[in-house]
Order: structure tokens, then sequence, then C-alpha cells
């Protein structure tokens, strides 16, 4: 599928604005089917005080050694389509459950972020940076630090885009383009206070995703990962991110199932180093030890530009370390940042619903699902 191909979305169903709404609908859909389901919840509180929470349900055949596991939420502010996503496979899939496939779906990965419309959590870390970070000492972004203090100003003002569009034209006249995307996507571990943090510790909330996904898979010999996520390509489009080099075993096989013209490769050919650890959806496979195959993909819904992306992220940032969220001096920008994550428009909702249905059937499928 490509672009935005479907009419007006139709009948009452909107995407949900707010964490607890996506958690009730998550919640309703998975009981109502009647699958095994369970409620973790994080130290932190949401916006108006309430428990905040990660879920987890299972579906299918609980003892298979084949499973798909599916994340939603691991950048809170895109948790919102990805939870709908989520709760129709719920609905469409417990209709007539695999048989000698398991299902493990999370939601909500990162709670904290999903409450407050932000990526990252409330220690200001990137959960998708984070795995193991206990156990490992990242090397140092330097071309992050060359960026930090114009992606992060400090000022008494929301932060213009010229003053970052200067000095990232500059960089990439020095360095190229692809040296300053990864300077900034990355992810840094050198300041606390910047963009696309990786923490110093591992997070309370990678440690539960961990413990649920160590017990729900416990035996299984066999894995896909698809972790449910926005804002990468063109707008109403998807991609498929896989870190599987091009043309090894992995790369045929997702190939072999999925829409290869959807599928963008983000390891290079031939590459002896593993993939950066700091990604939940590789790191999981530690706690999965009879795990001997373990593919993953990132499905990626089209929003808005690369630029306009950074853009949105860094005058959000500026609210929330130098401003007051709360403030409606600064609805606009929280809004803008919103909407290049889950942008409010029907049609585009309707897109990444199909979008989703289609990689997440595609995905059953691929495991040998019989239903």
């Amino acid at each position: 599928m490509g672009s935005i191909t479907a009419g007006p979305a139709t009948g009452p169903f909107r995407f949900p604005l707010t964490y607890d709404e996506c958690r009730a609908r998550f919640r309703r859909s998975t009981q109502a089917a009647g699958l095994p389901w369970s409620a973790h919840p994080i130290a932190a509180r949401g916006p108006h005080g309430q428990q905040l929470t990660i879920e987890a349900a299972t579906l299918g055949a609980p003892s298979a050694a084949r499973a798909v596991l599916v994340l939603a939420g691991v950048h809170g502010d895109e948790g919102f389509s990805s939870s709908a996503i989520m709760c129709a496979a719920v609905g469409r899939w417990s209709v007539a459950p695999p048989t000698d496939v398991r299902v493990v779906f999370v939601h909500g990965v990162n709670p904290w972020g999903m409450a407050n419309w932000r990526r990252q959590n409330e220690s200001n870390v990137d959960l998708n940076r984070n795995w193991d970070r206990d156990g490992r000492d990242p090397e140092p972004n330097r071309g992050y630090a060359e960026l930090h203090h114009a992606l992060c100003p400090d000022g008494v003002e929301p932060p213009d885009a010229d003053s970052l569009l200067a000095v990232t034209r500059r960089l990439i006249d020095e360095h190229g383009y692809g040296w300053v995307k990864a300077a900034v996507t990355e992810g840094q571990y050198t300041h606390p206070d910047g963009l696309y943090y990786g923490g110093a510790r591992t997070e309370e909330s990678t440690r539960v995703v961990a413990d649920i996904v160590t017990e729900r898979l416990a035996g299984v010999r066999e894995v896909l990962v698809v972790d449910l996520h926005t804002g990468h390509g063109e707008f109403g489009t998807y991609t498929l991110l896989s870190v599987a080099p091009p043309e090894s075993a992995d790369d045929a096989w997702i190939r072999a199932n999925f829409d290869a013209s959807r599928i963008e490769n983000t390891t290079e050919p031939d590459t002896t180093s593993p993939p950066k650890r700091g990604q939940i959806a590789l790191g999981l496979h530690d706690v999965v030890p009879t795990a001997t195959t373990w593919r993953t993909l990132t499905f990626e819904l089209g929003t808005v530009s690369d630029t306009r992306m950074i853009l949105n992220e860094r005058a959000e940032h500026w609210v929330w370390h130098h401003g007051d969220p709360a403030d409606p001096a600064y609805a606009d920008i929280l809004w803008e940042h919103r909407c290049g994550s889950t942008p409010d428009d029907p049609a585009w909702e309707q897109a990444a619903l199909a979008h989703g249905e289609r990689t997440l059937d595609d995905a059953l499928a691929a495991m040998g699902s019989v239903r």
C-alpha cells in the first residue's frame, strides 16, 4: 500500500486523544475476547495523579514454539495510532485465534510519555535507546555534542527555526547530511536534558517489559517482533525498517513475507557487527534464551518531514524544560508536536489502520499461522 487512498473515515471511530482512553480501549478489547491479560504499574504518575500501567495480553496457542510479539507506545507520543492498530488486531484475530502461533501484545510501553504526549519517559529517556543500560557503556555520540545547544537552547522564549537550520546547514556542508542525521537521531548518553537521551540506567518501563516478555514468551524458539511507530516516511504511507543486512537469509525471509517495496534496511550489507542494542525490540532477545531465531520489524507510519519533526521536538522540548506545558500560550506548540506523531486527520487514521492491519496479518501468516 502506498499513500492515502481511503476516503474520509466513516462512523464514530477516531483515534484516542489520551492515554487513559487508549488503555480503556485495550482493556475492553482484550477482556471482550477473553484473553489472558495483566496490568503492570510503574512508579511515575500521570498528569492528573492517575496510576500508569503497561498492559499485556496473549492470544493463540499459549505453548506454541513460534510467536509474534507486538509492541505499542515505546515512544509515548506515537502510541495513539499504535494502540488503535493493536486493539483492532485483538478484535480481528480473536474471532478465529491462531492454533499454532503465540501472539503477545504489550500496550503502552512508555505510559508516562503517552499520558503527557511526549516521546520521552518521566526521566527524559528515549526508551528505544535504553536497553540494558546498566550492562553497557555506549560510545559517546560526538556529533550530538556539536548540535546539543542548537537543538536544546535555554533562552527565555521558544526557539526559532532559523537558529537551528543555520547550524545544521554548516554541519551538513562540513560532514554531510547522513552525519548530521545520525548525530541527532542515533541516541546520546552525555546530555540528560537533551533529545534522544538513552539514560544513565535501565529505566523501570524497560525492565517491566522485559519481565512481561520473559514470562509470556517462555520456551519459544522463533520470534517475530513488530514494533509500532510513526514519524518516518511520507505522509500517509508506511515503511518497514529492518535490521537484517541486505541479501542475508533474514532479509530474504522478510522480503518473501512482506511487501518488499515497503522494506528499508537500516544495516549495511556484509556487516559483521551487531546492531545497536539500545533498541528494545532487539534487546528483548536477551530474556528469551530459547529463541534461536529472532527477527524484528519497525512499522513506521509517515507523518511530517524530518526537518519539521526535529523542529517540533525541539520546540516541545523547550516548553517542558524552560516553559510550562500547562500554559495556554504554548498550546499550539504542544498540539503541533502531537500532530507530528499522530496527525489529526481522519483519512490518515483510516490509512494507518489499513496499513497496520496488513502488516500484522502478514506477520501472523509469516509465522505459519493456521486460523
